[in-house]
């Protein structure tokens, strides 16, 4: 096993694997990967693992590093990640243009980053020819606590804590990857995987996705005639069975019942379209089915919430033809009103990674589906192309959508929001994790309350619309002692209890 010495010296690891580790002492090892290697599981919960998989996403080593930071040892300048950070440098063969490469790193406390080859400071997509024979990753370098002795029975929720672990993967370059813009590679793969739908949602069928391209006629029809229907959007990634999946099927049959059954959800695309395309692919897709007004209230999550907006305020904002649909309440769970600079292109890696570590430490129903689309967020971004995703663009707090959004001017709708601002606040693994990952993300907000994904005010705060600041007793407000991330606010009473005082189908 080679040693650290705690320089930049270039430590061989056999096989064309190098790494450049200034300011470490201690030992670092190849292990070549293999199926059901303990090694490779430990870096991250099996859905993950099993996600990896099924999407052509291949672990070819594993690199474990056992050391020590060297007291006193400075800065290396060359050496930093692509986001400012101490680094350190791993070399792995180039293995050409048809096959994409990304490191999974994990910290000593258990927090997952993605790391792309970097040349000149830029990701080097696959597809560069006649570069160099091997790809460099640049890796955050901080040594993350260790867990306390007495937290050892949490050690098997990562079993990563003391070291750290490099997972070196590959993946084939499809021929829609070669040579076309972030867009186009986004909206093939949400085409064949996150297809447009409108959708029943019923307390049998809610937690499984449907083939159904759009809601079935005849008497279907006829109840969305005969009152006012409720309708779920869902957030960036994800889709509805995914997003709703753990708000109760109790919950679930009182909503079916209050609302006649006309209870729906939208499944659209979060990454090749912004809200706008969204909503006009909805009212196009409703005209044929309806002879009246379709009279909605709303439950969004996430970047859904912008959808919803978009719905209740586009035809004066966007010009969209919505004569036909009439929005009444509007319940913003964890919705970016105000934005995300997670959103902005040179924060896109740390919005993957953000996602990343709270579906692993805190997961969700539906849980494969959203880690899905992150693994597609990953390749795309691993073709170097990061500026190209209008859909997560959407939600920057300085683009140019939600400037037009957020325009003043008063709507009918009436708005709800619930919000979290998460705090590690025990000495468990997640909490460590969630520390090691903060550092970072605190300081691309400033410092402000968070849900680790979304800034707490921005979401029912003033942000230039008329409809805001929501007010205080039409707001959920999760503290940091109650442990609420971001994907995991619809497993909570105190929400269902909120949103069964807020979804009311006439009043």
């Amino acid at each position: 096993m080679p040693d650290l010495n705690g320089g930049s010296e270039r430590v061989n690891l056999g096989r064309g694997y190098v790494l450049v580790a200034p300011g470490l002492r201690g030992r670092a090892e190849r292990i070549i990967a293999a199926p059901g290697d303990i090694r490779a599981a430990q870096m991250a919960t099996p859905v993950l693992n099993d996600v990896l998989a099924a999407n052509g996403m291949t672990t070819v080593a594993n690199i474990e590093i056992t050391a020590a930071p060297v007291p006193g040892a400075g800065a290396v300048a060359d050496l930093r990640d692509a986001r400012g950070d101490d680094a350190l440098v791993l070399e792995v063969p180039d293995l050409g243009p048809e096959t994409g490469q990304v490191v999974l790193a994990v910290d000593e406390a258990g927090a997952l980053t993605w790391n792309f080859p970097l040349e000149a400071g830029r990701i080097r997509p696959p597809a560069t020819r006649g570069g160099s024979a091997i790809r460099r990753f640049y890796i955050r370098r901080r040594v993350s606590p260790a867990l306390p002795p007495e937290s050892t029975r949490d050690r098997a929720l990562l079993g990563a804590v003391g070291r750290k672990l490099l997972k070196v993967i590959v993946y084939p370059i499809t021929d829609v990857m070669l040579g076309a813009p972030a867009a186009v590679i986004a909206e093939h793969w949400e085409k064949a995987n996150r297809a447009y739908q409108v959708r029943d949602f019923t307390p049998d069928n809610y937690r499984q996705p449907t083939d159904a391209p759009v809601m079935p006629t005849g008497a279907d029809l006829n109840r969305l005639a005969n009152g006012r229907a409720l309708l779920f959007i869902h957030g960036t990634f994800s889709n509805a069975h995914s997003a709703f999946h753990d708000l109760p099927q109790e919950f679930m049959a009182e909503l079916h019942r209050r609302y006649g059954g006309r209870v729906l959800a939208f499944n659209h695309f979060t990454m090749a379209h912004d809200p706008e395309e969204n909503v006009r692919w909805f009212a196009e897709a409703i005209r044929p089915m309806l002879a009246g007004m379709l009279d909605v209230d709303v439950v969004c999550h996430s970047r859904g919430g912008l959808v919803a907006r978009t719905l209740a305020e586009g035809r004066t904002l966007f010009g969209l033809d919505l004569d036909r649909v009439r929005v009444n309440r509007v319940a913003f769970v964890a919705v970016p009103n105000r934005g995300t600079l997670l959103a902005d292109p040179d924060h896109i890696v740390d919005l993957l990674d953000r996602m990343t570590n709270v579906l692993n430490l805190f997961p969700p129903g539906g849980l494969a589906d959203i880690f899905e689309g992150i693994l597609i967020g990953v390749k795309i971004i691993g073709h170097g192309a990061l500026n190209g995703l209008v859909g997560l663009k959407s939600m920057h707090p300085d683009g140019e959508f939600l400037k037009r959004l957020n325009q003043g001017g008063r709507r009918d709708a009436q708005y709800f929001a619930v919000t979290a601002d998460y705090e590690p606040t025990d000495l468990t693994i997640r909490s460590l994790v969630s520390r090691s990952a903060d550092k970072v993300i605190d300081r691309i907000f400033e410092g402000a309350e968070n849900d680790l994904v979304v800034p707490e005010l921005g979401v029912y705060e003033a942000n230039g619309c008329d409809s805001f600041p929501i007010a205080d007793e039409c707001c959920l407000k999760f503290p940091g002692s109650a442990g609420v991330t971001h994907t995991t606010m619809f497993g909570r009473g105190e929400l269902v209890d909120r949103l069964n005082a807020w979804l009311k189908p006439i009043g």
